[in-house]
């Protein structure tokens, strides 16, 4: 069954090359975040706007007035692959939205704020004002899932030590995905030439976890040339990002073929 799957996989297409290659090797940590476990902490929370390796974070909290308060964090960089720090500032006073804009008074630093993730969807924050430090854990803020039903032009791309003598699984072709939350459903039709086609399908639990979402419990099985599961095995997908034009999310495989980790994805076919 190895023999039959490997040259599929092996295949170079051209959707699948747009996958494995990343602008960035740092997740997305864009979103609102507030205190962990969910719905612990009413009217605290932090929004994170991330470019590049840089994070904009503004703080909605409670002063020791016990009045609300902002702080702003514009230039929060990358310290590791998931920690980020930088200056914490206050902005004391601003124009009343009702009046002309007059202006706002100079930020004033009061100190810092740091970001420690340990997955795609937790972390640590903590941040220090005027001497006083806080610390807490922190999730992504969800309230509405994605729907990923739709066409797309689709692929999976990754790389497996066991997975051929190159490494890498590459499977491009017609991505058909059916979502009636938390079930999800994918089916990858491909056609490497005309001796070599099939069909993998994707099953699993989805779950929306602020802007990303994620697969759970995920199983598939693939047909190739004819020959029924002849590769099957497990599968999670985390950071899945679903946009107007598509969706993307990092895939990890564990199968009797081989094991192997990269991306999940495809934009729309449809209009």
């Amino acid at each position: 069954m190895k023999r039959i799957l490997r040259p599929a996989i092996a295949a170079v297409g051209l959707a699948a090359s747009l996958l494995a290659q990343a602008t960035t090797s740092l997740t997305d940590f864009s979103d609102l975040w507030y205190n962990a476990p969910a719905e612990s902490e009413a009217g605290w929370g932090v929004n994170v706007a991330q470019q590049g390796d840089i994070l904009f974070a503004t703080l909605f909290v409670y002063g020791a007035d016990r009045k609300p308060h902002w702080y702003v964090a514009s230039n929060v960089g990358a310290t590791g692959a998931s920690t980020f720090a930088g200056p914490l500032f206050d902005i004391a006073s601003g124009t009343w939205f009702g009046a002309p804009w007059a202006g706002i008074t100079p930020p004033q630093a009061v100190g810092d704020i740091a970001f420690a993730f340990d997955s795609s969807s937790h972390g640590t924050l903590t941040y220090t004002v005027n001497g006083v430090q806080v610390t807490k854990g922190i999730v992504r803020q969800s309230w509405r899932s994605d729907v990923l039903s739709g066409l797309y032009v689709g692929a999976v791309s990754g790389f497996g030590q066991a997975c051929g003598p190159t490494g890498r699984v590459r499977i491009p072709g017609a991505l058909n995905v059916t979502h009636a939350p938390p079930a999800i459903t994918m089916t990858l039709d491909f056609a490497v030439s005309p001796s070599q086609t099939g069909r993998c399908t994707y099953h699993g639990t989805y779950a929306q976890v602020g802007s990303l979402g994620r697969i759970d419990a995920g199983s598939y099985s693939c047909d190739v040339n004819g020959v029924v599961n002849a590769v099957v095995g497990n599968f999670t997908v985390d950071e899945i990002r679903a946009t107007r034009s598509g969706f993307n999310g990092r895939i990890t495989v564990v199968s009797p073929n081989c094991d192997y980790a990269g991306y999940l994805g495809g934009v729309k076919d449809q209009f």
